[in-house]
């Protein structure tokens, strides 16, 4: 067969069958109409839904059959059921699925949507119809769940708000949804509300505060009481728990003391208590310090002047020297609200100090050698606010003694160094000196021992005598030198003849 007959031949089948050629450029589109008997139904009524599926090849709608059809219902509270619709086998391309409506459906708008698949195509469209009778339920999943209370710890004196979360589990649509909800404490009511919730994000539900008596309770949260909705788990629309709510606190009281209970000062000086106020019973308030009872010229500071009991505070009084001296009795008073305290001290002022001055030494005794030096620590301490300035001097001084001070004066406090010097000539012996202070027309003395002692003797010189020779070793010494017995025999005979001149004469 030449090239040009098979030509001929192509072309003659795609003009007598065009919907081969559209096939094969694209996959068509499957078109589906769905109608019901009629427009409003009873319950207990059949709905009667007929689907056409159909294939537009060319120009030309022709029928499909063998396609799975699937026709759902959604009634107006929401949740869809799907059921399968089997060819008619009356007409090509028609199924058919009759619905029974229930005694108890729920009246409104029910939505009906067909699907047709067959190999790669697919189509659906939609319809609706009426139930006669009162509305239908919506389908919501409602969860409570993390119940508490507010605060954790509750006493009888403390109101108590009881929460819990609310949110929605799984629903049709997003909302909003309005809902009732519950909240009983024994049996009895506590709160009660309607919110508005949407999508499926938390809400936190609190009751309003409320005491309840001490023990132990079972609280309650029902969402849906009345079963406005079609929950399909309605165990978790409650959620129960207990709390306990403690004995009622004792009321606040505290006490406040004073350390010492009495001081003794003079005018001018400065007092300082010690203040506490300790807590008795309840919880801590914010208590504040103050003082009376002071005579004129004398004031006051508390650090801290306030606190939480318990707390110490340092109670400082500060007098003029122009106060009256005398004994008086101090109130510390702490208050905290319609609440006091007090505490009493005693605070005696005697006459104010004069301004003088002191004078002390030491050692009060020295001793030193002659050419040598020793020193004294003279302090002179001012009282009273004495300012005046102060010079030392010192009497008594034995001869060949030099006295110095260092420094020679100044205002008190000071101290100051004497130091002596004893030359060779010094005297030995003890001897006692009056150091003198004088300044702002005051004079004051006091005296110390100075000891010299006496300058060491030279050492007398002594004659040894050497040690005697034995007399055997000297007389062998001898024995053994001629010379020296030469010499012996001399001396022996000098002996003798002096022996015999002094011999007395005698006459016959």
């Amino acid at each position: 067969m030449s090239r040009e007959q098979i030509c001929l031949i192509l072309m003659t089948l795609m003009i007598s069958a065009p919907w081969l050629t559209i096939r094969e450029a694209h996959a068509a589109t499957l078109q589906v109409t769905v109608t019901t008997n009629k427009a409003v139904y009873d319950p207990g009524e059949d709905v009667v839904i007929t689907i056409m599926v159909r294939r537009l090849v060319g120009d030309m709608l022709l029928p499909v059959d063998g396609a799975s059809v699937l026709v759902s219902i959604e009634p107006p509270g929401g949740g869809i059921a799907a059921f399968p619709a089997p060819a008619t086998g009356m007409i090509s391309g028609e199924y058919r699925y009759t619905h029974h409506l229930a005694g108890s459906a729920a009246g409104g708008l029910y939505k009906v949507t067909a699907h047709a698949e067959k190999g790669a195509d697919s189509g659906s469209k939609q319809t609706t119809f009426t139930v006669s009778g009162a509305p239908g339920k919506k389908t919501v999943d409602w969860l409570l769940y993390n119940p508490s209370i507010t605060p954790a710890y509750p006493t009888a004196d403390d109101p108590v708000s009881l929460n819990v979360w609310l949110r929605i589990a799984a629903t049709i649509s997003p909302g909003p949804y309005p809902v009732d909800i519950v909240c009983s404490v024994d049996g009895v009511l506590a709160d009660a509300g309607t919110l508005v919730i949407s999508g499926t994000s938390p809400l936190h539900v609190s009751t309003d505060p409320k005491k309840y008596p001490a023990g132990t309770h079972t609280a309650t949260w029902v969402v849906d009481p009345n079963y406005e909705y079609n929950d399909p788990n309605t165990g978790n629309n409650q959620v129960t728990f207990t709390f306990t709510v403690g004995p009622p606190a004792p009321p606040f009281d505290f006490s406040v003391s004073a350390n010492p209970p009495s001081l003794t000062i003079k005018a001018g000086e400065t007092a300082t208590f010690t203040t506490t106020a300790s807590l008795v019973s309840g919880l801590p308030a914010n208590t504040a310090l103050t003082l009376t009872g002071l005579p004129a010229g004398a004031t006051y500071t508390f650090n801290p002047p306030a606190g939480s009991p318990s707390f110490t505070s340092v109670l400082t009084i500060t007098t003029a020297s122009t106060v009256t001296p005398g004994s008086y009795v101090l109130s510390i008073t702490g208050t905290s609200g319609s609440l006091s305290r007090t505490a009493t001290a005693t605070l005696l002022i005697q006459s104010p100090v004069e301004a003088d001055f002191e004078l002390s030494i030491i050692p009060a005794s020295q001793g030193v050698a002659p050419k040598q030096s020793t020193s004294f620590v003279v302090s002179v301490t001012g009282k009273g606010g004495f300012e005046s300035t102060v010079g030392l001097a010192v009497s008594g001084l034995p001869q060949g003694v030099q006295a110095a001070f260092s420094p020679l004066s100044g205002a008190p406090d000071y101290t100051s160094t004497l130091t002596l010097t004893a030359s060779e000539a010094a005297q030995a012996g003890t001897h006692v000196l009056t150091i003198y202070a004088s300044g702002g027309g005051k004079t004051k003395s006091t005296a110390v021992t100075l000891v010299i002692q006496a300058a060491a003797t030279p050492e007398a010189t002594r004659t040894t005598q050497p040690p005697s020779q034995d007399i055997e070793t000297l007389i062998g010494q001898i024995l053994g030198q001629p010379y020296l017995l030469v010499i012996a025999a001399l001396l022996l005979v000098i002996v003798v003849l002096a022996a015999r001149s002094r011999r007395p004469t005698t006459s016959n």
